[in-house]
C-alpha cells in the first residue's frame, strides 16, 4: 500500500503506521485533502469490521429484544429471595412442584401484578399463554387483565377455564381499541383466580406482530445497519452461562439470578433463538464460550450442538429442538475479559494461556474447520498499563504456538469508561477533546506496537485483531453528564474508531461495536423502540462501499491533548479525520469534524473527475441524543458537496460524521 508521509520541522512527529492516511499539521483553517487511487495491490477491508454485540445486559433482552412483555415469567426469586418484579394480593407462593418446582397459588379473589406498557404505536392484538392447573381438580377461573394503577375496571381482560390437576399451558388474547391506552403509558398486568382455586407456574403476553419471539421494529432496525457478524452472548455474562440452560421448551428452562447483571436470566432467549435472530437480520453468528466457570467438555459440546451433524449426540439434540440442520457457526470466541476482577473465574496471563489452550483443543476436536478468537488485552492506554497488555498478549500467542499453531485472532476491548474520575479534575471539553483524540492514539501508536508483537510471537500467518468489544462507555453514576455512548459525542467517537481501524485493514478483521442492545444503539422504554445517535453513524457505515482504502494526504488544523487520566498523551490530532475507500463503482470519503464549536471547510482533491457527490451527514451539539419523547432529535440529513472536475469543497458541521460518495 502506498504510503504518503510528510511533516513540518516545527512539529512534533507522529508515529505512521502502514496506514492509508497520512497527516500533516498546518496553520489556518482550511483542511485539504487529496486522494490517490486504491490500486491492484490495496488490501480489501474485512467487511466484518462491520459487525455489533448483543449481551444479556440489564434489559437489553427480555425487555427489549424478546418481545415477552412479562418480567419474571416463572415466578422466580431474585438474589435476595423475594418474588422478583411482582407484587401478590391473598396469594401464596408455594414450591408445589410445578415446572421448576415454584408457583403461586391464587385463592378465589387472590391475584399477582407487575408494571407493564403495550406498544400500542404498532399492535392493538395481544396474545399470550398462561401455565395454569386446578388445586382441588373442581373447575377453577384465571383472569388476565391490563389495568390502570389504581383503577377498579381493567382495560382489557381475558379469562382462562382450568381443569384438572395436571399443568397445562392455556392460550388468550386481549384486544385493545385504537387510543385507548396512550403512548409509553405505564400499565399494570394482573393475574387473578375470579373462581376456584389454581396454581400459577408461568405465563407469557406477546404482542400479535412477533416472530420467533422478537420486536419486529428492533428486528427491522437491526437489519438496517447490515451487521456482519453478531456476538453473542457475552461480555461478562459469558463467564457465568451455561448453554443447555437455554434450550428446548422455554417452560423447562430454569430462570436464575443473572450471574454478571442485575436482574433474573429466564434462559428464554438462548442459542436456537440467536441464531433465528441472526437469520432474520441477516447476520452471520460469533458464540462466544464460557472461559469463566465454564470446561473444555461443555465448549465442545456447543461446538457441536451448533455444527455437529444429526448423527451426533448435540446435533441429535439440536434437531429434536427443531433444528436438523447444522448451524455452521464459524467464529468463536473463548472468553472475555479474564484480566478482569469483574469477571466471573477471572485469571492471570498464564491462566488464561492455560485455559485457551485447553479449551481449543476440545473445540477443534469437534469441529476442526472452525475459527477461534483468543482473549487478548488492549484496555489500558497510558503508563505502565500498556506493558501489562503486551506482557497479556505475549503469554496467550506465546502458549497456543508452541501446542500446534497461533490463535486465528486475538480479542481487544479497547473500551473508554468516562469519565472514570476525570470529572473531578478536568472540564466536560477537556474530557471531550482528549476522548475523540484516542482513536488517533489507537491506531498511530497502539497498532504499530501490536502488529509487532503479533508477527514476533504469532507465527506465519500471524493472527489479526478481533476487536469484539469498543465504544465509549459508563465510568461512572454522572456518566450523563460527560461524552457518552448515548449522546452525539458517542456517534463522533465512533466514526473517529471506526476509521481508526478502517486505516489498519492488516491488522484489525474483526470488531464489534458495544453494543445492539445498549451502549448506544437500539432502547425500548415502555414498550416505545428508539435508537441513540451513534446507530446511526452504524447505518451509514454499514451501508456505504468501503472495499479497499484509497491513499489519503491530509493538511489542516489540529490540536494537542495532554495525558489526562486513562487518556492519553496525543500531539497532532487533526479536527478533520479523514478515509477514503473505493467500492461499488465509486469512491467514499467518511469525514469526522471533531470540533465541538466551529464548522470546518474542506477541500478534496481527486484522483480523477467526478460528476456528482452525495453526501449524508449526522450533526449535534456533543451533548445532544435521542429520547422517547424526542426520537428524531439527532438524525443524519442531506449536506451539499461542490463538485467541479477533479475537486470538491464542502463545510462540514461542528461535532459531526458525514460520509460522501463520489460517482
Amino acid at each position: 500500500m502506498l504510503l504518503l508521509t510528510t511533516s513540518l520541522p516545527d512539529a512534533q512527529p507522529i508515529a505512521q503506521p502502514r496506514s492509508s492516511v497520512a497527516y500533516r499539521r498546518t496553520e489556518g483553517e482550511v483542511t485539504r485533502i487529496t486522494v490517490a487511487r486504491a490500486g491492484k495491490k490495496a488490501p480489501r477491508i474485512d467487511p466484518r469490521i462491520f459487525s455489533n454485540f448483543l449481551e444479556h445486559l440489564g434489559g437489553s433482552i427480555y425487555e427489549a429484544l424478546w418481545a415477552n412483555m412479562i418480567y419474571n415469567p416463572q415466578f422466580e426469586a431474585d438474589r435476595e429471595g423475594h418474588l422478583a418484579r411482582w407484587e401478590m394480593e391473598g396469594g401464596e407462593w408455594t414450591a408445589s412442584g410445578g415446572i421448576q418446582g415454584r408457583s403461586v397459588r391464587l385463592p378465589e379473589g387472590a391475584a399477582v401484578h407487575q408494571p407493564v406498557s403495550l406498544p400500542t404505536e404498532r399492535q392493538l392484538r395481544y396474545r399470550g399463554r398462561v401455565w395454569t392447573r386446578s388445586v382441588t381438580s373442581k373447575l377453577a377461573v384465571v383472569e388476565v387483565a391490563v389495568s390502570r394503577p389504581g383503577a377498579a375496571e381493567p382495560i382489557c381482560s381475558a379469562r382462562v377455564r382450568v381443569e384438572g390437576t395436571g399443568w397445562e399451558p392455556r392460550r388468550f388474547e386481549l384486544r385493545l381499541t385504537e387510543g385507548q391506552v396512550r403512548r409509553a403509558e405505564a400499565l399494570e398486568l394482573r393475574i387473578s383466580a375470579v373462581a376456584g382455586e389454581a396454581d400459577v407456574d408461568m405465563a407469557e403476553l406477546f404482542p400479535a406482530d412477533v416472530r420467533d419471539g422478537f420486536d419486529p421494529e428492533v428486528v427491522a432496525i437491526a437489519k438496517s445497519i447490515r451487521i456482519r457478524l453478531l456476538r453473542w452472548p457475552g461480555g461478562n455474562f459469558v463467564s457465568g452461562y451455561h448453554w443447555r440452560n437455554g434450550i428446548g421448551e422455554r417452560e423447562c428452562r430454569p430462570t436464575v439470578p443473572n450471574p454478571a447483571w442485575p436482574g433474573l436470566e429466564t434462559h428464554h432467549f438462548g442459542t436456537d433463538e440467536f441464531m433465528a435472530f441472526c437469520k432474520r437480520i441477516g447476520a452471520e453468528p460469533l458464540i462466544c464460550v464460557n472461559a469463566g466457570d465454564g470446561t473444555p467438555e461443555e465448549a465442545a459440546a456447543w461446538v457441536e450442538y451448533c455444527n455437529g451433524g444429526p448423527n451426533t449426540p448435540m446435533g441429535s439434540l439440536r434437531a429434536a429442538n427443531g433444528n436438523p440442520k447444522p448451524y455452521n457457526v464459524r467464529i468463536w470466541e473463548i472468553g472475555n475479559e479474564l484480566y478482569g476482577s469483574w469477571q466471573i473465574g477471572h485469571t492471570n496471563a498464564a491462566g488464561n494461556a492455560h485455559r485457551f489452550v485447553a479449551i481449543r483443543k476440545a473445540m477443534l476436536a469437534a469441529d476442526p474447520t472452525i475459527e477461534i478468537i483468543a482473549t487478548g488485552k488492549g484496555d489500558q492506554f497510558a503508563g505502565e498499563g500498556i506493558a501489562h497488555d503486551r506482557a497479556w498478549n505475549e503469554a496467550v500467542l506465546d502458549a497456543a504456538r508452541d501446542t500446534g499453531r497461533p490463535p486465528d485472532y486475538i480479542s481487544l476491548h479497547p473500551l473508554v469508561p468516562i469519565p472514570s474520575g476525570l470529572g473531578d479534575s478536568h472540564s466536560y471539553e477537556d474530557i471531550y477533546l482528549s476522548a475523540m483524540a484516542h482513536p488517533q492514539w489507537w491506531s498511530y501508536s497502539f497498532v504499530p506496537d501490536l502488529r509487532d508483537l503479533l508477527e514476533s510471537h504469532g507465527g506465519t500467518p500471524a493472527p489479526r485483531a478481533a476487536v469484539t468489544e469498543w465504544g465509549i462507555i459508563v465510568g461512572g453514576p454522572d456518566w450523563r453528564s460527560y461524552p457518552s455512548h448515548d449522546a452525539q459525542s458517542g456517534a463522533v467517537y465512533a466514526a473517529l474508531f471506526l476509521n481508526a481501524m478502517l486505516r489498519c485493514p492488516d491488522v484489525v478483521a474483526i470488531s464489534n461495536t458495544t453494543a445492539l442492545m445498549h451502549g448506544g444503539c437500539i432502547r425500548k422504554h415502555r414498550g416505545v423502540v428508539h435508537v441513540m445517535p451513534m446507530i446511526h453513524v452504524q447505518r451509514m457505515y454499514g451501508q456505504a462501499r468501503l472495499e479497499r482504502p484509497a491513499p489519503v494526504t491530509v493538511e489542516g488544523p489540529g490540536y494537542d491533548v495532554p495525558r489526562r487520566g486513562i487518556l492519553p498523551e496525543v500531539a497532532d490530532v487533526p479536527w478533520v479525520d479523514v478515509i477514503a475507500c473505493e467500492g461499488g463503482g465509486g469512491l467514499t470519503v467518511c469525514m469526522v469534524n471533531r470540533d465541538p464549536d466551529s464548522e470546518r471547510a474542506v477541500e478534496i482533491e481527486l484522483p480523477e473527475d467526478h460528476a456528482s457527490a452525495t453526501c449524508e451527514t449526522l450533526e449535534a451539539p456533543p451533548r445532544s441524543g435521542n429520547t422517547v419523547e424526542h426520537p428524531e432529535r439527532v438524525a443524519p440529513r442531506k449536506l451539499a458537496v461542490a463538485v467541479a472536475t477533479n475537486r470538491a469543497t464542502v463545510a462540514l458541521p461542528p461535532c459531526s460524521v458525514s460520509v460522501v460518495v463520489f460517482r
